[in-house]
């Protein structure tokens, strides 16, 4: 296996090809012509930087939508209709994460594992527009963000895309990589696959919680095993799913504050007995408390679109009781 590959999957067990093509189907021959083709992290480079660009675009048009006075919740929830990840109680989740660590600490650090072009960015900025008046904007741009993604390209492309933004960029494959290049972060964000392809086991996502002042995971694949598991994802990468009752017992032995929320959990998706959950952690039970106040405040300002159910906040230690 070259290094592109191992790079790329971050290990040498592989049992699937990530690949890219383009081509072209003549409908009266019924024949199909491959003009270009990419594999491995090539693939995911090209791919990847061009969906999240479009994402990146279509958050900079509400913002004029927005100056123009068309841009509302309806409108914003129709753009994250039409991006890669088309839930905005997602959006919302990220953005009081965000919020809440300016509150504390302004102009620090945030971290994304899985960072792609840093539309997190873009997305803040319409989110605030929408639901507190544009005030958190320049604090926003004044937060130092560090970067965590496997490709080189994409780390190139968020601080092209961002200019006059503080980054720092890492792309170390697994998180306890990443966490020997950091010290203390307000901020820590990690979303769904990205996180089951960097985690190894529930002393990460301790050691995240030590080192960030609010952790936050969307959709964090969880089992009720006593053991964590792995399987190879559709991508051919590596996906580890945590164990539930290893990760409170740990929590819980150093004093990590870990809520959950009930709306949007799915389950047995990645295997028997195992959780799709969105969790907040710190060692700071008023942080925890701080963003869960956030949250619910961007999520009843969204009836219109979310609907009722908010879910509702539960101690992550009731999973396993």
């Amino acid at each position: 296996m070259n290094n592109e590959k191992l790079n790329y999957y971050g290990s040498d067990e592989v049992e699937t090809v990530s690949y890219l093509e383009f081509g072209s189907i003549d409908l009266n021959k019924a024949k199909k012509t491959v003009w270009a083709y990419w594999h491995d992290q090539q693939a995911y480079d090209l791919y990847m930087f061009s969906r999240y660009a479009r994402d990146l675009f279509i958050f900079r048009e509400f913002v004029k939508d927005h100056q123009s006075g068309g841009g509302g919740i309806s409108r914003l929830n129709e753009c994250i209709l039409a991006s890669a990840h088309n839930k905005l109680a997602d959006y919302l989740f990220k953005y009081a994460g965000l919020i809440t660590s300016m509150q504390f600490q302004r102009s620090g650090t945030v971290c994304e594992s899985g960072s792609s072009l840093f539309g997190w960015i873009d997305e803040a900025i319409a989110c605030d527009l929408v639901f507190n008046n544009g005030i958190n904007i320049e604090g926003i741009k004044s937060m130092k963000y560090l970067g965590s993604d496997i490709s080189s390209f994409m780390n190139l492309g968020a601080e092209a895309f961002h200019p006059g933004i503080s980054f720092k960029f890492s792309t170390a494959p697994t998180i306890a990589d990443l966490l020997s290049e950091i010290n203390q972060i307000s901020l820590f964000y990690g979303l769904g696959v990205s996180m089951r392809y960097a985690l190894r086991d529930a002393k990460d996502l301790l050691a995240i919680a030590q080192k960030s002042d609010l952790a936050i995971f969307n959709r964090l694949s969880v089992t009720s095993q006593k053991d964590t598991f792995s399987f190879f994802y559709g991508s051919g990468k590596c996906s580890y799913v945590i164990s539930l009752p290893a990760l409170t017992e740990l929590l819980n032995r150093n004093n990590i504050h870990a809520r959950y929320n009930t709306a949007g959990i799915q389950r047995e998706k990645d295997g028997e007995g195992s959780l799709r959950i969105s969790i907040v952690m710190s060692k700071d039970a008023d942080k925890v408390k701080q963003f869960i106040l956030n949250n619910n405040d961007c999520t009843e300002k969204s009836a219109e679109v979310l609907g009722e159910d908010y879910g509702q906040w539960g101690e992550l230690c009731q999973l396993t009781e």
